[in-house]
């Protein structure tokens, strides 16, 4: 059975954007960039929500983007190797490959994801209230935290 792990970037009070609602301070140099890659690397299935879709959606093209540093064209690499589900009610459509969109979070689907996938399911963002109010998400025994 796969594992299903949340993964997010905060700061150490939990914000995850400005007062502004820019996040680049989030960008990782390329030792926690490699971290994250190969972090991220068993992930078969990403869940997220519309807004964390839209922040990511641009790695299903950045590795073909001349000039890229080889951690960047590793991470997209990983992500573009994923499926991802996407839960919005208002996303007219998705654009990337190997995603669908999902209008309701439905726990059942996501818990007979988990118990057939190969490989592991991840959480993205912020918004995870229909995860955390679930049993889905089992602690795997490890918390990493960077410090900029």
């Amino acid at each position: 059975m796969a594992r299903l792990v949340y993964t997010a970037h905060t700061s150490l009070d939990g914000y995850v954007a400005d007062e502004d609602g820019n996040f680049e301070w989030t960008e990782p140099d390329e030792v926690v960039h490699t971290f994250i890659n190969n972090l991220l690397r068993p992930v078969g299935t990403y869940l997220m929500g519309r807004r964390m879709y839209e922040v990511m959606a641009v790695w299903d093209t950045l590795g073909t983007l001349p000039d890229q540093p080889q951690v960047t064209l590793d991470f997209a690499k990983v992500w573009q190797a994923a499926d991802k589900v996407v839960y919005s009610r208002t996303l007219e459509a998705v654009s990337t490959a190997r995603t669908r969109l999902e209008r309701t979070f439905d726990p059942e689907a996501v818990r007979q994801m988990k118990e057939s996938a190969p490989r592991d399911l991840n959480i993205g963002g912020p918004n995870i209230d229909p995860f955390v109010k679930t049993p889905l998400a089992e602690p795997v025994g490890r918390d990493w935290g960077f410090i900029r």
